[in-house]
């Protein structure tokens, strides 16, 4: 019998070079040989893509470049770097010694992904959450009448305190308030009009809970006003991009921020969204927010990222950032993912909003299975139920 061993998994790999005694030196040894990575770079220039080639060569790794760009010195091209932890440490020690300016943001890349694996602590104002240990549930809580999915269910500041507190018993660690729908189509709403549905509610589930709360806004003037007065984190659809004040607000009052990517502006994202490569539009986007971000104050260890599902992508597009949503750990920050009760979910079961439960189940647990290390969701008690046993499937609990 011949078994393939799951790689996946390096703990189980661990076990099985314990099962058949090899040494303790040994394991450590063969431990980061049997861990491979693919990274795919911008582009650079052709003379740095056959020096990467040629490194990676002479590790015992590969490099893949464009045919041309032997021929061709005036271009600039993509490389995929394929090889171990091992081969890795290795090309970053030898680029580090011998100095290579064009590639010393792929060096400090390398080594923030690496440093960034074994795992993961985000600071919540003055808590330090270990998110590696277990996918943590963000409650939606929309105070609008027009939210694709439950628009108008809080009709009163009462209501959705009791929907919040509800939602902390069943199992969310994260109440995420919103006060304008960004549902495709959604029209703006004034900045009072915020105020007036999200402060009260902050502030009555503040005087009743702990339970860090999430502001739902692009605007910051609404994001000071809910920091003010009890919010703990920033969840931004544009990623920092739609206000130039938001990225300095959340740096002065110490807040997490959740940098989402969207292709337009909700009232026009479903209108024929396009892309040149999915993924790398996605994670350009993504770095051009990290970096607003850092150069904002905004602490690494307070930075969350979302690859917008559902915001600005053709419907099958979600099914692929599920499946490859790992994809986005190169970014070296936690990821959170936002699929319950979307279209992508209807799209392909032909139901509606309210019927789209175990749809959203299914692209929740994938999306723990794939990565993610927060999930937003409306069925709390459900989802947690869910994701538990997905988190001890792949060794998180």
């Amino acid at each position: 019998m011949l078994r393939n061993l799951d790689l996946k998994d390096i703990d189980h790999l661990k076990d099985e070079l314990n099962n058949i005694e090899v040494a303790t030196e040994g394991i450590d040894i063969m431990l980061p040989k049997a861990q491979p990575y693919l990274f795919k770079t911008d582009k650079i220039s052709s003379s740095a893509a056959i020096l990467l080639k040629e490194q990676m060569l002479d590790l015992g790794a590969e490099c893949a470049i464009a045919r041309d760009a032997v021929m061709n010195s005036n271009k600039k091209y993509p490389t995929i770097l394929i090889g171990s932890k091992a081969h890795f440490d290795q090309l970053v020690q030898q680029l580090d010694t011998e100095g290579y300016p064009e590639l010393s943001q792929l060096i400090e890349e390398l080594k923030h992904f690496f440093a960034t694996q074994a795992g993961s602590c985000l600071k919540i104002q003055d808590q330090s959450i270990d998110i590696s240990n277990r996918t943590r549930i963000m409650g939606i809580l929309n105070i609008t009448p027009d939210s694709f999915s439950d628009g108008g269910r809080f009709d009163s500041p009462d209501s959705a305190i009791k929907a919040a507190l509800k939602m902390e018993k069943q199992g969310a660690d994260i109440i995420d308030i919103g006060g304008e729908s960004t549902r495709p189509g959604a029209e703006p709403v004034s900045i009072e009009e915020e105020y007036k549905r999200v402060l009260p509610v902050i502030k009555g589930i503040r005087k009743k809970s702990d339970i860090p709360i999430s502001i739902d806004t692009y605007k910051s003037k609404v994001a000071k006003k809910a920091l003010s007065n009890g919010a703990n984190i920033v969840n931004d659809i544009s990623g920092l991009r739609f206000d130039s004040g938001m990225a300095n607000t959340i740096a002065r009052y110490d807040a997490t921020v959740i940098m989402m990517h969207i292709q337009g502006e909700p009232r026009n994202m479903q209108d024929n969204p396009s892309y040149e490569n999915l993924f790398d539009d996605i994670l350009n986007y993504l770095e051009t927010s990290i970096k607003i971000a850092l150069d904002s104050g905004i602490a690494k260890d307070q930075i969350v990222l979302d690859p917008g599902i559902g915001f600005g992508k053709e419907w099958e597009a979600n099914y692929r950032i599920l499946q490859h949503l790992n994809e986005f750990k190169s970014l070296g920050y936690p990821l959170l993912i936002g699929p319950s009760r979307k279209s992508f979910i209807g799209n392909l079961l032909n139901l509606p909003p309210d019927q789209r439960l175990e749809g959203s189940l299914a692209a929740a647990v994938a999306g723990v299975m794939n990565g993610a290390d927060i999930v937003r969701v409306h069925d709390v008690k459900e989802t947690s139920r869910a994701i538990q046993v997905a988190d001890k499937i792949i060794g998180k609990r």
